[in-house]
C-alpha cells in the first residue's frame, strides 16, 4: 500500500464513488423535478376579480340575429358580491353560426323568469343587429334543473348547441358573449332596468401558494444534500486513507 496520503480527486474517480456520484446525481435529479413541479403549483390565478367598466377586456363586435326559440337562465351567478342569474340566448350570424349571448344579470329568478318569458314572446326584427360583447371561454358542462329544464348551472357550449339544434349539428362560436354595458340591452329591445349589465370576472393577478413554495424549497434542500451526502462520504474516505498512510509512515 502506497504511504501517500490519497487527494480528493484521486479518490473520487475510483469506479467505487464514480458510481456512488451517479447515484446521488439520479436521486438529485428527482429531487429537483418534484421542486420543480412544487415551483409550478407555488404560483396560482388569482381569485376573478370583477371589472366594473369591462375596460381591460377586449371588445367584440358582430351583426347578429337574435333566436328567441332558445332562451335560458343561468343561475349561479356572481355579481357585486350578489349571487344572482343570467338570462342567455341563441343568437346567429349570416352563416348561420350560432353566438351565444348573456344579455344580462338580476338577483332574482322571478324577475329572469319574466324577463325570459317575455323575450321568447316578443316579435324580433329579422335583421342583423350589430353587438358589442366581451368574450368569455365556455364551462364545464352540468346537469339543467330537473325541474325548470331552462335553468342551467353553467354556460357550457357544448351543451347549449345541443339545446339549439338536438336533431343536427351546427356552427358555433369558440366563446360566447357577455353583452357591454354600453348595450344597455337596447339592441334587442331589452328596455327594463331589472337586467342589469353582466360584470365580466377575469383572472389576472398571481398569488403565491405558499406550502407549495415551502416544499420547493424543502425539495430543492434534499437534491443538494444527496450530492453532498456523497462528498462527504468521499472526503470521509480520503481522511480515513491519510490517516493509514500516516500511520505507515511512522
Amino acid at each position: 500500500m502506497s504511504n501517500k496520503a490519497p487527494t480528493f480527486f484521486r479518490v473520487a474517480t475510483r469506479p467505487k464513488w464514480i458510481g456512488a456520484l451517479l447515484l446521488s446525481l439520479a436521486v438529485a435529479a428527482i429531487f429537483a423535478g418534484l421542486g420543480q413541479w412544487q415551483l409550478d403549483r407555488a404560483f396560482t390565478k388569482d381569485e376573478p376579480k370583477t371589472n366594473s367598466s369591462n375596460s381591460s377586456l377586449a371588445l367584440v363586435e358582430k351583426k347578429l340575429m337574435l333566436d328567441t326559440r332558445h332562451v335560458y337562465i343561468v343561475d349561479g351567478r356572481l355579481q357585486k358580491g350578489v349571487t344572482g342569474y343570467w338570462l342567455i340566448a341563441n343568437a346567429k350570424d349570416e352563416k348561420l353560426t350560432s353566438t351565444t349571448l348573456a344579455l344580462g344579470w338580476a338577483e332574482r329568478l322571478a324577475t329572469v323568469e319574466l324577463l325570459r318569458t317575455q323575450l321568447m314572446a316578443s316579435v324580433q326584427a329579422e335583421a342583423f343587429l350589430p353587438v358589442s360583447g366581451y368574450p368569455l371561454p365556455s364551462e364545464g358542462p352540468q346537469s339543467a334543473d330537473p325541474v325548470k329544464q331552462y335553468i342551467l348551472h353553467s354556460v357550457s357550449l357544448g351543451q347549449l348547441i345541443n339545446l339549439y339544434s338536438p336533431d343536427s349539428s351546427i356552427e358555433s362560436a369558440p366563446e360566447y358573449l357577455a353583452l357591454c354595458a354600453c348595450e344597455e340591452q337596447t339592441t334587442f329591445g331589452l328596455m327594463t332596468g331589472d337586467l342589469k349589465p353582466i360584470q365580466v370576472a377575469y383572472r389576472d393577478a398571481e398569488k403565491i401558494n405558499w406550502l407549495s413554495a415551502f416544499y420547493f424549497l424543502e425539495w430543492s434542500l434534499f437534491a443538494g444534500f444527496a450530492v453532498f451526502l456523497w462528498w462527504r462520504l468521499v472526503k470521509d474516505e480520503v481522511i480515513r486513507l491519510t490517516a493509514e498512510a500516516a500511520t505507515d509512515k511512522r
